[in-house]
Order: C-alpha cells, then sequence, then structure tokens
C-alpha cells in the first residue's frame, strides 16, 4: 500500500512539474510585441525558466520619435554551475545586444536572476538570492565588451550563490556569519574578483576596489574575533576599526600595537582605529609596510642636471651665506606650487640638511592660524652641498582654498632656511606684480627639503626669469 502511495506522489510531482515547464508562470510581458515576442524565445533556451519584459519610452527631444527603453530579466537555474551560468550569461547578453541594436532601443535594462523568489512588500514585482545586472545603450564605446564582463560576473556570483551566500548582488556577497564570510572570501581571493562582502546583521565588510586578498580577510576574522572591536571593515582607502564600548580606556593604543607588529599583508594596508565615542582616532600601517612612494629616497635629478660633488668636511651654511628667493607661484586644478630657493652667495661651498621653517602671513602680518607644514612624503632629508654662486630649491604644494568666506589669505612669507637661522619676510611676486596666494588658517601644505634640484620643477636660473612660472608637474 504503501509503495503504490510513493508512486501516486511521485507521478504526482512529475505531473506538477512538467506543467510548470510547459506554464511557466514566471513568464510576463508588459511591452510591444516584438519585445514579448524576443524574450520568449529566448527563454526556451536550456537552463532558463522563465522572463518579465517591460517597456517605456524615451523622449530625447519633443519633435523626434519616442524611442523604447526595454527592461528584460531572466530567470537562470541555480542548478547550473558557475562556468555554465557565466557562458550562458555571456550568450543572453550578446543576443540581447544584438537585439537592440538591430531594434534601435534606446536604453536596455539586462537582469539576470536565480534561486527561490520572494515576493516584495508593497512592491509588484519579486526579490531574488541572486542577481546580476547589465545595462546597454546605442553608441556608446566600450558596449562590446559587456557580454564578457556580464558573463564574468555571473560566473563569480553563482560561485559565492553555491557557497550559500543568502544574497548576492554581482559582485557583492553577504555571508550568514564570520565563518562563511571567510568561505566566501577565500573563493573570492582565489577568483581574483573585486568583491564586496559582508557579514549580514553586523558591522563587518570587505570592500577593497580591487582583487580580493585573503589575507586582509583573515584580518577582519582576526579582530571580530578578538572581541575588541564592535566594528571592521577594509575600503579601498583601508583598515577601519572601533573599539568595543566595553573595552577599558586606553585599549585602542593596544590594538594599534597589534597591529603595528601584525605580520604583513600581501599589500601595504593603511589603518584608521577609532576609540568607541571616536574622541581618538590612531593611525598607521599593519605590520609597518608602507607603499613604496611613501618610503624615503633620494630625489631624482632631472636628466641634464650633474649632481654637485660631496665634501663631508664643509661646513654648514650660515645664514649670512645664502639668499633666500621665491619662485612664482603656479597652478593646475585643485593644486598649487610654489618653489623657494636658497643661492650661496659666500665664496666656499656650504651644505644644508634641514627643512625652511615658514610662517604665512595675512595682510596684518600676523601668521596664519594651524598651518600644517607636512615633509613630502617619498623624498629623504638629506645633506645637500651648495657650490658657491649655485642655488638649492625647497618646494611647496598645497589643495587650493576658498577665499569667499576668508579672504584674509597669505600675502607674504618669513623664512629661514634652517632652525637656526635668522628669518626673512619676502612677497610672493608674478610677472614682477605681487599676488596673494590662498593659504589660509588650517591649511596643509606639503613641503620637501632643500634639495639641488627636482624633476618636473624649474631650476632658479628659469624659474626667477619674470613671466616665467613652474614648469608642469610631472
Amino acid at each position: 500500500m504503501k509503495s503504490l502511495r510513493a508512486e501516486a506522489f511521485g507521478i504526482a510531482l512529475a505531473l506538477v512539474a512538467a506543467v510548470l515547464l510547459i506554464w511557466k508562470p514566471w513568464d510576463s510581458c508588459n511591452a510591444p510585441d516584438e519585445v514579448c515576442s524576443f524574450a520568449s524565445a529566448v527563454a526556451q533556451q536550456e537552463g532558463l525558466l522563465g522572463y518579465q519584459a517591460s517597456a517605456g519610452t524615451v523622449e530625447h527631444d519633443a519633435l523626434a520619435k519616442p524611442e523604447l527603453a526595454v527592461e528584460l530579466q531572466f530567470v537562470l537555474s541555480d542548478q547550473l554551475d558557475a562556468a555554465q551560468a557565466g557562458a550562458l550569461a555571456e550568450q543572453l547578453a550578446q543576443q540581447v545586444q544584438g537585439k537592440a541594436a538591430e531594434l534601435r532601443w534606446a536604453r536596455t535594462e539586462l537582469s539576470l536572476v536565480a534561486g527561490t523568489a520572494e515576493q516584495m512588500q508593497g512592491l509588484d514585482r519579486k526579490s531574488y538570492p541572486l542577481e546580476v545586472a547589465e545595462s546597454f545603450a546605442q553608441d556608446v564605446s566600450n558596449e562590446q565588451e559587456k557580454p564578457v564582463q556580464l558573463g564574468e560576473t555571473a560566473a563569480f556570483a553563482f560561485s559565492m550563490h553555491h557557497l550559500g551566500a543568502p544574497e548576492v548582488r554581482n559582485y557583492s556577497a553577504t555571508a550568514n556569519s564570520l565563518e562563511q564570510f571567510l568561505v566566501l572570501g577565500k573563493s573570492a581571493a582565489e577568483q581574483l574578483s573585486p568583491a564586496e562582502l559582508a557579514v549580514r546583521d553586523s558591522f563587518i565588510s570587505y570592500s577593497p576596489g580591487q582583487p580580493s586578498d585573503y589575507s586582509e580577510i583573515e584580518l577582519i576574522a582576526e579582530a571580530v574575533r578578538s572581541g575588541r572591536v564592535q566594528s571592521v571593515r577594509i575600503t579601498g582607502s583601508g583598515l577601519e576599526m572601533t573599539v568595543h564600548e566595553m573595552e577599558p580606556a586606553g585599549r585602542a593604543k593596544d590594538i594599534q600595537k597589534w597591529l603595528d607588529q601584525h605580520e604583513a599583508l600581501n599589500r601595504p594596508m593603511p589603518y584608521r582605529l577609532f576609540s568607541h565615542d571616536y574622541s581618538e582616532i590612531l593611525e598607521g600601517w599593519v605590520g609597518g609596510m608602507k607603499p613604496d612612494w611613501l618610503i624615503p629616497k633620494p630625489v631624482d635629478l632631472p636628466e641634464n642636471i650633474e649632481a654637485w660633488p660631496q665634501d663631508p668636511a664643509a661646513s654648514m651654511c650660515a645664514a649670512d651665506d645664502l639668499q633666500i628667493m621665491l619662485g612664482s607661484p603656479d597652478a593646475a586644478t585643485g593644486s598649487r606650487y610654489m618653489s623657494i630657493y636658497a643661492k650661496n652667495i659666500s665664496a666656499h661651498a656650504c651644505a644644508l640638511r634641514s627643512y625652511p621653517q615658514i610662517d604665512f602671513l595675512n595682510e596684518a602680518g600676523e601668521p596664519q592660524q594651524e598651518v600644517q607644514l607636512q615633509p613630502e612624503p617619498g623624498i629623504m632629508l638629506e645633506r645637500v652641498l651648495i657650490p658657491a654662486g649655485q642655488t638649492a630649491i625647497s618646494t611647496l604644494e598645497w589643495n587650493a582654498m576658498s577665499t569667499s568666506l576668508d579672504p584674509d589669505q597669505t600675502v607674504a612669507l618669513r623664512i629661514r632656511a634652517a632652525k637656526a637661522m635668522a628669518s626673512e619676510t619676502l612677497t610672493p611676486e608674478y610677472d614682477g606684480q605681487p599676488v596673494s596666494l590662498d593659504i589660509l588658517d588650517g591649511a596643509t601644505i606639503a613641503q620637501s627639503p632643500w634639495v639641488q634640484a627636482r624633476d618636473g620643477w624649474a631650476t632658479a636660473q628659469d624659474a626667477l626669469k619674470p613671466s616665467s612660472p613652474n614648469a608642469a608637474r610631472p
């Protein structure tokens, strides 16, 4: 009796499956016949369970015929493996792209979904655990690359889906737990995918903006398991962590020590560590590993400049040995540049090993407040021996500042070539006329040490000529 019931139940399931296969309750179309016919034909391919299509019009010109904007969604079987899903997605994108070009659809939105759908509350649409999407437009240069890109995205999304990710959107996947986060992260790293991963209902996330690196994902897990942080994330800007509110005051410094002494990752990782009330912010590099451009090195000289001879026995420059001069200020979009020159006017070579000491003065002759002069990263502070009659250079770079609300600009610079020297005050000029600088209270300025010359910056001989601002920056 039981075997008969089981057999009958199996037959019933088979009939239901057959009805669904023929009926395809997923299918719906609210678009012109040409769109519905195309979508229906495409949906007959193996691996597809159904489709939805809709369309509207786009008016670029009131006198021109309205153009069609089409939205297509195809339901993929979640039994496809990652490679099969990727190949099918690329094929579908090529078909849609070809039909859109043939019928001159103005814009086409293609989405591919998989998994068990849920009705979205208050909306006439469903949400799927997996969705990848791409848009196509006419006469756009990179359109031919999009089918391949969608195929790669679909392959990644299905790999995350089959590892149990409850929600996948293009290269973004959500994990149910820290353990699953690690599993997803390892797969993403093996695929060299620029994944965006997060743990559901937590403040744990990973979105590096470049191919995933499993050592970074493991670092997140280490921090979480320590129980000392309440949020941790890695973005394209680096690692950010917030100390748990239950941790004792000062614990942030203990975590900073752990980060500084941690084994270096596969690539430099800056970090920002916040106390739970954000009253304390600590910064550094995980494992002390900095990018190459931040490691101080001797300055590169221009190709046509021969290095000055070195003499360890030469004396350091005195204030009377030097004439300090300003180059003309220069500008590029959002950035400002200016050179300071120190000419050796003595009869013998003398040396400098310092940064110029500078006060930026407003029209009242008072220093701008809270100006930060920061050593330019990547340039080593070295002893530069200036032959008699020759000129050393130090460069300044800063971001443009708005003067509309604070017109109190810098009109003069009070400069000492080194800390122990007397200062002199100089006025910036351009084409022989005094000019002001948009260096205001709170400005941050990158400053190089004294060097013989810098590639991309004018020499003193060129820069001090009238109407000759600094050369274009490299």
